[in-house]
């Protein structure tokens, strides 16, 4: 290509429509799937290095696992997104929908195998049905790859084996004989619909439906996901900004939010019997020097010391008055400060400043939002800072607005 052909990414900076700032409600939107993503990382690694004390623990990890990588995704595309740097902000919700949908999907998978109350037996035969759909879906896939016959041999012996496993089981044997040729057949992954675990899973038919037939047409290249594209007041599909793009990847947003919410806490519930205690440190890839610096209290005024070191943080204490300190909060991979407070005798703990994106942050017990955090600093509140799980804490009164996502 000549230099007159190209399309440098210079050039398509220069041609790029900026558009207006999203507007509030979208940005509030981003903050609240920004803490809840983080949150639910945060949650994940407190479970982390348990044994699976039965198989319904260790599903659970997986899919919780899977449903934070698409979250990690979703924050990651979107714009405006404290995620990632871009030069362009790029507006596709065609494309959000493709993530958010297989999110729904796990959040489904993770109630049905994970939570819903049913006998050992339909469990088993739950899990053997998930088995038979995953080994006749690879020997199709390597089937349609030009395999060897003996691989797809292998798969069709695994397959049998699957479906003798099934015909053995008492809930499955119960089962109308229709059903158990269909579901012998390996097709199809669940005894009940979609729609129906959703409605057990918290996700009411009507909302399902709707989500699932919108979030389904762009997954594929059929005539409803590129029909409407095109300028004007309905312009989307071109990766401009538009009321259109905002409005349907808020929705993916607010719906991803919430899934993950929802399958955190049952988390929560499965795990927390198994939990290290709270007040036991885990010092795993630490390496603290609490121990090898002076007492804060000895500390000159206009003197500074380094109070806490680890991988990522430093902690460092400036003595402003005889009473008086600052500390700060540096991420020592890039000597940035993300949270300045200072503590005195006359007047208490005081949170000057934080970085949002760097801290997970948390207000009365759950994930903070843009609006909760507006003013902080006027309002009454107690605060708590862990260096080690990077989150912030807050208690603090909220008003109805506040509470209330929109």
């Amino acid at each position: 290509m000549t230099d007159a052909d190209e399309y440098s990414l210079d050039a398509v900076v220069d041609d790029a429509r900026l558009g207006n700032d999203p507007s509030p409600e979208y940005m509030e939107r981003v903050h609240v799937l920004d803490n809840v993503v983080r949150d639910c990382m945060f949650v994940s690694q407190r479970y982390a290095g348990i044994r699976a004390p039965s198989s319904r623990h260790y599903y659970a990890s997986v899919l919780f696992t899977a449903l934070i990588t698409r979250g990690v995704s979703l924050i990651s595309l979107i714009p405006h997104s404290p995620w990632a740097s871009k030069v362009i902000e790029h507006w596709d919700y065609a494309s959000a929908t493709g993530i958010v949908r297989t999110m729904l999907e796990l959040r489904l998978a993770f109630y049905y195998l994970c939570v819903d109350e049913c006998s050992a037996d339909e469990w088993q035969c739950r899990w053997n049905l998930f088995n038979l759909h995953d080994c006749v879906s690879r020997r199709r896939l390597f089937e349609a790859r030009g395999a060897e016959q003996a691989e797809l041999d292998a798969f069709e012996m695994q397959a049998e084996e699957l479906r003798s496993r099934l015909r053995g089981n008492a809930f499955f044997g119960n089962l109308p004989a229709s059903q158990q040729r269909k579901l012998l057949h390996g097709q199809t992954a669940y005894l009940l619909s979609l729609e129906d675990i959703g409605e057990k899973a918290g996700v009411d038919k009507g909302t399902f439906r709707f989500l699932y037939v919108l979030f389904s047409s762009h997954v594929h290249g059929l005539p409803m996901s590129f029909y409407r594209i095109g300028a004007g007041d309905e312009e989307r599909g071109r990766g401009l900004p538009s009321p259109v793009e905002e409005r349907y990847t808020s929705l993916c947003l607010s719906s991803a939010s919430s899934l993950l919410v929802r399958t955190r806490d049952e988390v929560h519930t499965l795990f927390k019997e198994f939990a290290r205690p709270p007040n036991e440190p885990n010092t795993e890839g630490k390496e603290r020097v609490e121990a090898d610096v002076p007492d804060a209290n000895a500390l000159p005024v206009g003197h500074s010391i380094d109070l806490v070191t680890t991988d990522t943080i430093r902690i460092e204490v400036t003595r402003t008055r005889s009473n008086a300190v600052d500390v700060t909060y540096y991420y020592r991979p890039t000597n940035e400060a993300v949270l300045k407070r200072s503590d005195s005798e006359d007047g208490g703990t005081v949170l000057h400043s934080f970085d949002a994106t760097f801290w997970t942050v948390i207000v009365n017990g759950g994930p903070a939002t843009g609006r909760m955090l507006e003013g902080i600093e006027t309002k009454r509140l107690a605060f708590k800072v862990n260096a080690d799980t990077r989150t912030l804490s807050f208690k603090m009164e909220l008003d109805a607005t506040e509470a209330t996502p929109p």
